[in-house]
């Protein structure tokens, strides 16, 4: 069945009517016909799945069509926002989803900004594009109405002249009313490190998002009109503000990230000795790179919509308005990390610049960051050479050469064009096949932050067992560092439901931890909130399910608990499971890299710690047992007949 037909399939059993006042459409885009379908999210799929990430799934799981590959363009690409994405503060956030083209897993990005909560405002809750444009396409939603226009002028611009060219041609104000998501010539070139930008640093990263929207012969979409309130059956505004006081009261918010943004996480990696230098060959780096030797750089904060936290730092390197790349918004903690110690960098303005370079050529600097990290390594090992890499000499510590890479990537120019398949450069015949000893990847996606997790066992089992890939946003145990918590048991177990460990490098009960985690922030994507103000990721403070379900009541009119809110979280992580056992994964996929098994950590207090394999392999079989997952990972037969009652037919 091909996806015209699954589409139909689809549309047919949708409501015809929102399920709740504020609700938005679900827009189904021929972008070779320029057809165009409707309908909206049935109630049921709401309750099970929430909105945001959690419905993207369920319109993967019905249209995806796994005989085909990640870049045909009839495999969908999933704009979704949250159930409270534009209406509660922090909640301005929307995934982006698909069959992931670097790592052949599930593609699934979170990205905050202007463009979900603007998309919202139109009338749109998800995005279901599929089909590829006969010529390079601008696509415009104006009041919920979408529209067309020639991307031939765009094509080849980069992020900053996308941005000037945008505003100039359209005539909208960028934050006002006005947003945009769009590639840059790496996605145009099907750069599988390459991001979605969605504003002037926010990106939707992870798993090659620009090559595949790129692959549909889309350029941009732009969204214009004023901002309004939503309808909703109770007032939600009052409620609202305790949210916003609750977040602005909270240490993490009040004295770290909103006064420098997550660079504040750099140096509590650096003193545990889990700061992953050198493509994780060592685990410490400089105090030159520590937040603070960023603030001569940062001339002020700011935010996504009607957030009040304004966690986004701007940089600003000599005030010289000529030079392209001296100034921009960032870095973030993994920029930081991922081109300064990952790479042996440790000047702090050659750190912003590179990221400013990245923001504009619209690279994942996670996914970039590692690959680079990967061919440094393999250069000092003379696992590749100057034949490999076609004259160039690798080595660490060179910004300028770091810059040079980042452009040739961008247009797979010389050895650019191995960066450019990011972990499947072996797969391409890049590299030998004993390069994957040192690729820092699990499911295919390298790791996502520079946090070495040797030391924190919860940590690792959580990059092992991330649907995605290895991310620490789906379920990092934030909290297992926190002395204070450690020390009061039993808070501790009330935050994770049973009784964890107090010490760090323990197995002991850390599936409890990983488990809670895993629920909650797959909760947070699907109602919109970010990640660093929702609870368990930095604070156990922060708004969660209460929170959660009070405003869902406002603003749905649904009665919804903060138990059935977890169970919603695990329904998120069984469908994804569902799908990615579709793509071939399997119980051997949930593991880590053979360097953190087999070579110990490199210093501080855990010097020497590494993965136990038979210590490890019994911790994943408890984390599938109260996960409700079979041996092979995926959900178990009773609750498998419940998701796919819920789901639907998947087509054929």
């Amino acid at each position: 069945m091909g996806i015209r037909d699954r589409v139909a399939r689809l549309v047919a059993e949708l409501p015809r009517d929102p399920q709740y006042p504020a609700q938005g459409r679900t827009v189904f885009v021929d972008l070779e016909t320029r057809s165009v379908h409707s309908g909206y999210t049935p109630r049921h799929v709401l309750q099970t799945f929430l909105s945001g990430r959690g419905a993207n799934m369920f319109y993967l799981y019905r249209l995806l069509d796994e005989t085909l590959y990640p870049l045909h363009h009839d495999i969908p690409l999933i704009f979704g926002s949250g159930v409270l994405t534009g209406i509660v503060p922090s909640a301005a956030r929307g995934n982006c989803t698909s069959w992931a083209p670097e790592s052949g897993v599930i593609l699934d990005s979170n990205c905050g900004d202007y463009f979900p909560s603007f998309l919202r405002m139109n009338g749109i809750d998800h995005l279901v594009l599929y089909g590829r444009t006969p010529q390079w396409t601008l696509m415009i939603v104006r009041e919920g109405e979408i529209g067309w226009r020639d991307a031939a002028p765009y094509v080849g611009l980069d992020n900053i002249d996308m941005r000037e060219r945008i505003a100039a041609d359209l005539g909208g104000v960028w934050t006002r009313d006005m947003s945009m998501v769009n590639v840059t010539r790496a996605g145009e070139n099907g750069v599988l490190t390459a991001g979605i930008m969605g504003g002037p640093k926010a990106i939707f990263a992870r798993g090659g998002t620009g090559a595949k929207m790129a692959s549909l012969g889309l350029k941009a979409i732009v969204t214009l009109g004023h901002t309004h309130e939503f309808p909703t059956p109770q007032p939600y505004k009052p409620y609202n503000r305790v949210i916003a006081q609750k977040l602005l009261a909270t240490s993490v918010v009040k004295h770290a990230l909103s006064r420098m943004g997550t660079p504040f996480l750099y140096r509590p990696s650096r003193l545990l000795g889990a700061m992953g230098t050198r493509n994780n060959q060592e685990t410490t780096w400089t105090d030159a790179l520590d937040a603070e030797h960023i603030d001569p750089y940062r001339p002020g904060m700011e935010g996504c919509f009607r957030c009040p936290v304004n966690c986004r730092p701007q940089n600003d390197l000599h005030g010289d308005p000529a030079d392209r790349y001296g100034r921009g918004d960032g870095p973030e903690y993994v920029t930081l990390g991922k081109f300064g110690p990952n790479l042996g960098i440790d000047d702090v303005k050659a750190v912003i610049r590179l990221n400013n370079v990245c923001n504009d050529l619209g690279f994942d600097t996670a996914s970039t960051g590692s690959a680079i990290g990967w061919a440094l390594e393999l250069f000092q090992r003379g696992i590749i050479t100057t034949r490999h890499t076609q004259g160039l000499e690798l080595h660490w510590g060179d910004p300028a050469l770091i810059e040079r890479l980042l452009f040739m990537t961008a247009v797979r120019e010389g050895f650019g064009n191995a960066l450019a398949d990011g972990t499947r450069a072996v797969e391409k015949g890049h590299y030998p096949p004993e390069a994957l000893r040192y690729r820092m990847a699990v499911k295919g996606l390298m790791q996502s932050d520079p946090h070495d997790a040797r030391i924190l066992k919860a940590f690792a089992l959580g990059l092992a067992v991330a649907t995605r890939g290895m991310d620490h946003l789906r379920n990092r145990v934030t909290l297992e560092i926190n002395a204070k918590i450690n020390a009061d048991t039993g808070f501790k177990e009330r935050l994770y439901g049973g009784p964890v460990s107090a010490a760090p490098n323990s197995y002991i009960d850390k599936e409890l931890a990983v488990r809670r985690c895993e629920n909650i922030f797959a909760v947070g994507d699907s109602v919109g909130m970010c990640r660093f103000t929702t609870q368990l990721f930095n604070s156990p403070s922060l708004p969660g399910y209460e929170e959660f379900a009070g405003q869902l009541a406002n603003v749905t009119g649904f009665a919804i608990s903060p138990a059935e809110l977890d169970q919603i979280g695990l329904n998120i992580m069984g469908v994804e499971r569902l799908i990615n056992y579709r793509l071939g994964v399997r119980r051997k996929d949930d593991t880590l890299p053979d360097r953190w098994f087999e070579e110990p950590n490199t210093s501080g207090a855990y010097k020497g710690e590494r993965i136990d394999r038979t210590e490890f392999d019994a911790l994943l079989s408890r984390f599938y047992r109260v996960s409700n997952l079979t041996d092979e990972g995926i959900p178990v037969e009773s609750w498998r007949e419940e998701l796919e009652a819920t789901l639907g037919g998947q087509g054929g």
